[in-house]
């Protein structure tokens, strides 16, 4: 018996020699791997050994999906860049929609200011403008919980959800709390939208946010007010967040000069990139209103209207983001977005942590009765 043991180990030495070559080259690799990516080489083992030691002696509940997310997005935020992060399955949800246009929700914009989170516009026919909400009211709690301390994203996600469910918002307005039960319905948000003002050669055009068909319904809308007599343009990018600079560079040829650069950066990579307005030859005189939520592609449009001399820019000093952001998919259901530039106007300039300062500077509360920004572009285009 002794000796068939003994057999079988020297004929089998050979196999075993081979299964530990593999075992000690994958450890090599994981190893190496582990080093590339967290700059340790136990890094991924302390990863897998935190979360283990955390399942296995935690006395309390444990939600593994929520442990994951809360890791993957530690990962990121460890960047200190308050604009990287992880995007779990309802924000990437939610930003996906953000840059189609289209979601369910009530067809609010949302800002923020001291009194807290308030009512910038209301879209036509959406569900909020049937129950009369209106510009200027303040969102005190959204089903019941306060919205103050919430960021803006949290508070947008908790407005929208499925299509035909309720929500319920408290709102201040003059001093008096009221709730206001609304139905969800799926909204196609215009993002680009323009009318003549009465009695002038003034166009008014808004831009919502810079989406995936922001440079179309612009120019149609461009297109359609030069048709019905516009010689000069007021361009209001107030409360606009900014998004996709492709986007911002199509809106920009329709008003900036033939070859104008609208934006370049330096990639992560040392390349220099650059985004080109095809512009064009009929550039008319125009005003572009700011204000302190007018953020990344706005401000570079914005910027570009000061740099290249093409008009004054009222209101206040903008948001101060100026970087550039990719979205890298992890699954199907998640992502991470993570800055990879800084860029620049025209001339150059880098608007992070700066903003825009306006030419022409005009406060405006949500209260305000007039709107003091746009009437202050109006008087100015309307000079001799």
């Amino acid at each position: 018996m002794k000796e068939s043991i003994k057999r079988f180990f020297q004929e089998a030495k050979p196999f075993f020699q081979w299964i530990t070559t593999v075992v000690a080259s994958v450890l090599l690799l994981l190893a190496a791997l582990s080093y590339e990516l967290t700059g340790d080489y136990m890094g991924i083992f302390k990863f897998f050994r935190t979360i283990a030691v955390v399942e296995d002696h935690y006395a309390g509940d444990i939600d593994k999906k929520a442990l994951l997310d809360g890791a993957m997005k530690g990962v990121v935020d460890t960047l200190g860049d308050k604009h990287s992060t992880y995007l779990t399955g309802d924000e990437f949800k939610m930003f996906t929609e953000q840059m189609t246009g289209s979601y369910a929700g009530i067809g609010v914009y949302i800002s923020k200011a001291d009194e807290g989170v308030f009512i910038a516009g209301v879209i036509d026919g959406s569900p909020a403008s049937e129950a009369g909400l209106q510009r200027g009211d303040v969102i005190m709690a959204i089903d019941g919980q306060p919205t103050a301390g919430m960021e803006l994203e949290d508070v947008s996600l908790s407005i929208r959800g499925p299509e035909n469910t309720s929500v319920v918002l408290t709102i201040r307005r003059d001093g008096a709390d009221r709730d206001m039960t609304l139905i969800r319905r799926n909204i196609h948000m215009q993002t680009a939208a323009g009318e003549m003002i009465e009695g002038t050669d003034i166009g008014y055009v808004r831009i919502a946010l810079f989406s995936e068909d922001t440079g179309r319904e612009f120019t149609e809308a461009y297109q359609s007010l030069r048709a019905q007599g516009m010689k000069k343009m007021i361009l209001d990018l107030r409360n606009n967040p900014g998004g996709l600079v492709d986007q911002a560079t199509l809106v920009a040829s329709n008003f900036v000069p033939k070859n104008s650069v609208i934006v370049s950066y330096t990639s992560s990579d040392g390349q220099e990139e650059q985004f080109v307005a095809d512009g064009t030859d009929e550039v008319i005189p125009l005003v572009v209103l700011v204000n302190e939520n007018s953020a990344s592609a706005s401000e570079i449009v914005a910027g570009d209207v000061q740099d290249l001399q093409l008009g004054p820019i009222v209101g206040v000093r903008t948001f101060g983001k100026g970087t550039v952001q990719g979205v890298y998919p992890v699954t199907k259901d998640d992502a991470v977005k993570v800055t990879v530039a800084k860029y620049r106007t025209t001339k150059g300039r880098e608007v992070e942590g700066k903003g825009i300062e306006p030419d022409v500077i005009v406060p405006l509360q949500p209260n305000d009765p007039v709107d003091y920004q746009l009437e202050k572009a109006m008087e100015l285009l309307q000079k001799p």
